[in-house]
């Protein structure tokens, strides 16, 4: 039976109910964190619940909890899941929280002192096919602007449809995945991804002044290139053209790592192939993670 964390109990995943007053259900209002956890250890936990943080302060949402609480939580819950470093047989999963404004009138209007709802849950992972990243992925620009200027932009919040609706227009016309643009006409992010061009052995990725999120992949890959590739990351305002004269772009995510995109909008990146840079940083990421795990193992 898989379990839940919801508002200070672990419940049946099937039984994790909030109201039809929740304003998370009514109105989106509120955030979300996804994380991956390899054999039982989550990567880069501090940094995810930081960013949570970060973004439950800019809506005004007081979730009383501090990480160590958070931290106990999530791998009680791994543990009940059989999801632990003893019990997962070497599986990844993946976890999510989602903190909302908690439940009120059911009015627009924001409510005086409410209580946030707190929700936790972890599944078993499993990552694309091994001959998506041997191949690449197929991107398109999508016609819909993402706002940069929105208090919101760069923050997992649950209003998230403008995310899912790009996603399901490339889907819809046969690629994998969306690429954002922003009011300026410069690149932001793909649709739960953000995105790196390399050039001339640069590497570049959108400023976070575009709109885009301050990915956590996104931060290890920009270490990974200074400390081991010596490349120095500039984060830029990236247009369109430069998508499609680069020699290689890959997306970053926590769950599916480093992706390659070998073509835009039909038109082939590079060779048309996952390049060598994003085959490297593909696999200095993978000993980034497991470089991490040891130390947790040592802690």
């Amino acid at each position: 039976m898989k379990i839940a964390y919801l508002d200070d109990k672990f419940v049946p995943l099937d039984r994790a109910k909030v109201s039809i007053l929740d304003r998370g259900f009514l109105y989106g209002d509120g955030v979300f964190e996804t994380m991956r956890s390899y054999r039982g250890t989550v990567f880069r936990l501090e940094e995810h619940v930081g960013r949570l943080s970060r973004a439950l302060k800019i809506i005004h949402i007081d979730l009383k909890l501090r990480f160590s609480k958070i931290e106990k939580i999530i791998y009680n819950l791994l543990d009940r899941n059989k999801l632990s470093a003893c019990d997962c047989g070497g599986k990844d999963a993946y976890i999510k929280i989602i903190t909302t404004r908690g439940r009120s009138s059911g009015l627009l209007a924001p409510p005086g002192r409410t209580r946030a709802t707190f929700v936790v849950y972890a599944l078993r992972y499993d990552p694309p096919p091994k001959r998506v990243y041997e191949e690449g992925i197929k991107t398109v620009i999508s016609k819909e602007g993402t706002n940069e200027r929105s208090v919101i932009a760069g923050y997992k919040t649950l209003n998230y449809l403008h995310n899912i609706l790009c996603r399901y227009e490339a889907v819809k016309k046969g690629f994998e995945d969306a690429v954002l643009i922003n009011t300026k006409g410069f690149v932001s992010e793909a649709s739960s991804s953000n995105i790196f061009v390399v050039k001339r052995k640069e590497l570049f990725t959108p400023c976070l002044k575009s709109g885009c999120l301050a990915g956590i992949t996104r931060n290890e890959v920009t270490r990974i290139a200074k400390r081991i590739l010596k490349y120095k990351t500039k984060e830029s305002y990236v247009k369109i053209s430069d998508l499609y004269n680069a020699d290689e772009v890959f997306i970053t995510n926590s769950l599916a790592e480093i992706m390659p995109v070998v073509k835009i909008d039909n038109r082939a990146i590079g060779s048309g192939r996952p390049g060598p840079v994003t085959k490297e940083v593909i696999a200095l990421y993978k000993d980034s993670v497991e470089e991490y795990l040891k130390k947790q193992t040592i802690l």
